[in-house]
This record gives structure tokens, C-alpha cells and sequence, in this order.
């Protein structure tokens, strides 16, 4: 029986109500009130959030202050990353690829070709990336998205998370499905055994060898490129973002809050963020300077590494 409150995410992330900016503005909370699903930092200044309703915040101050770019759609958005300070994708409901080339003052709609929702996005650079979501879509392209082309998964199941640590290698986590892996930039996708069939919301790797998912009450690890993962935490709740800046440190994050390990994640604790909302995404620039996002527009910032976090919004 899946667990009450993964089933809760899953609702609420495809069917929570958006509201739209066009006459109507948030007064409280500021600047909105949509949950944030994802959020990407390209030093410790300049960062975006993306979420409901096609929400898209940008701050070149660390968060002091967050302004509203016009993503130009309703849609929800599920991921945000860019290459550069100026060059970055979102992507999200029905098929939504949008792009920007000057730092979100202008973004434009990109043809995926399919209907179905995306809910991960990473590029190696400006020109090749992929996109993956809901009934095992693929999408890569090599031309900074003027073209995306379907990859064939081999999965029905959705498709939570990709990362890339070149051209040619990366990998996909999802629903109940194992870890994909690519050595030829997504031309063929070999399945990587987990041990488990829990969701895994979340994959990140340093380098070829080494890397993290993160799920459905459950963190592991590889040393191997995946060829083995090793179940490092059992418990905790929902895990849906994960970030490591070295071998030793890293944060996760999820329904009960943040989780920090400083040993490689042999040892996971958790960190007081003074919120109860649940969080969706996390991003570190560096060993203190970190951002996680999440229900009700929540944003939070630490600069100690996550041992306190404060809110950069006027949020109750």
C-alpha cells in the first residue's frame, strides 16, 4: 500500500490549483504564494525558483530579494536549470519547455511534441540536455532545445530526475522503476538494479562513480557508477531533492524537512529549518551557502552550512 503521504505529493503536485498573475497580484505572502518545486543557483548571487502556476522567481542578491520573470505560461513548472547566468530552461505541465537567453527578462516556448508532463530538465552545457517525466518520456537535445528529440527509456512508470556528468553518461530515477544509465548520451538505457521498487524522486552523481537517490523514505548510494547502490537511510519520510557539493557533504530534502551528512552519507541528521512545510528542492553554491524551496512559496537560505535557515519570504 503506498504511503498516505507520497500519495499526497503526487496529488498535489499534479493537480493542486494554480492561480494566475493576470489581474491578480499576491499581497501576503510576498512575492507569491504558489509552491516552488525547484530551485537552481549559478553562484551565491544569482538563483531561479520555479513552480505552480508557471511561477518564476529570480533573486541576484542570494535571496534577499526574489522579482517575477513572465514565463508566459499557466502551466505549473516542475524543474529549472540553467547553463550560465543567462542561458537556462524550465520545464512542466503538458509538455511545457520554456527558455530564456538573457536571465529570465525574456522566456519562449520550446516544441517538446508530447503532451505529458516533464518534471526534471539538466543540461552538460548550452547546447545538450534532456528533459524526462510522466510515462517514461525522454527528451534530449543538442542545439540548446531548437529541436528535442524523443529517447526510447524502455519505462511506462514517470520518470522523477535526470543528471548528466558529460555528454554521454547520465542517469534517471523515478516510480518504482530502476535507475536508468547512459554511456552514449541517451542513445541506449540500461536498467540499474536498486534492490528496491520505492519511489526515487531525486539522483545526483560528482563524477562517474559516485552519486546519490533519494526517495520514498529511503537515501543510496553508488561508488561504482551504479553498477552497485548501497541503502544508506531507511526512514525519514519522503525524500524529493538531493545535494552534494563534495564526497563527504550533502543535504537532503522532503515531507519532515533537511537532512546533512558530512561523512558520505554514512550518517544522516536532521537540521532545524523552522517550518513545517514540506520542501522539494535544495541547492547549495558551496559548504554554507544553501537554498531549499518549497509548500506555500517557501523559500529558506543558510549560511552556515544548514545549522540555522531563515525565510526569505514574508510567508505565515
Amino acid at each position: 500500500m503506498k504511503n498516505l503521504s507520497t500519495i499526497l505529493f503526487i496529488i498535489i503536485f499534479f493537480h493542486s490549483p494554480a492561480f494566475s498573475q493576470s489581474g491578480w497580484f499576491w499581497q501576503n505572502p510576498l512575492p507569491q504564494g504558489n509552491y516552488l518545486r525547484s530551485v537552481h543557483f549559478e553562484n551565491g548571487n544569482t538563483g531561479w525558483a520555479v513552480g505552480g502556476a508557471g511561477t518564476i522567481l529570480k533573486t541576484t542578491n542570494g535571496g534577499t530579494n526574489w522579482t517575477h520573470q513572465i514565463s508566459g505560461t499557466s502551466k505549473k513548472l516542475s524543474s529549472v536549470y540553467f547553463a550560465d547566468n543567462n542561458t537556462g530552461w524550465a520545464v512542466g505541465d503538458a509538455g511545457v519547455i520554456i527558455t530564456t537567453s538573457n536571465g529570465g527578462i525574456n522566456w519562449t516556448s520550446q516544441n517538446s511534441s508530447i503532451s505529458t508532463s516533464l518534471l526534471s530538465v539538466y543540461f552538460v552545457n548550452s547546447m545538450t540536455g534532456w528533459t524526462v517525466g510522466v510515462a517514461g518520456k525522454i527528451l534530449n537535445t543538442t542545439n540548446g532545445g531548437i529541436n528535442w528529440t524523443l529517447q526510447t527509456s524502455g519505462i511506462n512508470n514517470m520518470l522523477f530526475s535526470v543528471h548528466f556528468t558529460d555528454a554521454n553518461t547520465g542517469w534517471i530515477a523515478g516510480y518504482a522503476v530502476p535507475i536508468l544509465k547512459t554511456t552514449n548520451g541517451g542513445t541506449n538505457w540500461i536498467n540499474q538494479a536498486t534492490g528496491t521498487s520505492i519511489y526515487l524522486f531525486a539522483v545526483q552523481f560528482l563524477n562517474q562513480n559516485t552519486g546519490w537517490v533519494v526517495g520514498q523514505s529511503a537515501i543510496l548510494n553508488t561508488t561504482n557508477g551504479g553498477t552497485n547502490w548501497n541503502l544508506q537511510l531507511n526512514g525519514g519520510g519522503e525524500l524529493y531533492s538531493v545535494c552534494f557539493i563534495d564526497y563527504n557533504t550533502g543535504w537532503t530534502v522532503g515531507y519532515n524537512g533537511v537532512l546533512k551528512t558530512t561523512n558520505g552519507g554514512a550518517n544522516w541528521a536532521y537540521q532545524i529549518s523552522g517550518s513545517s512545510n514540506a520542501f522539494y528542492s535544495v541547492h547549495f553554491s558551496d559548504s554554507n551557502t544553501g537554498w531549499t524551496v518549497g509548500e506555500s512559496g517557501m523559500i529558506l537560505k543558510t549560511i552556515n552550512g544548514g545549522t540555522n535557515w531563515t525565510s526569505q519570504l514574508n510567508w505565515n
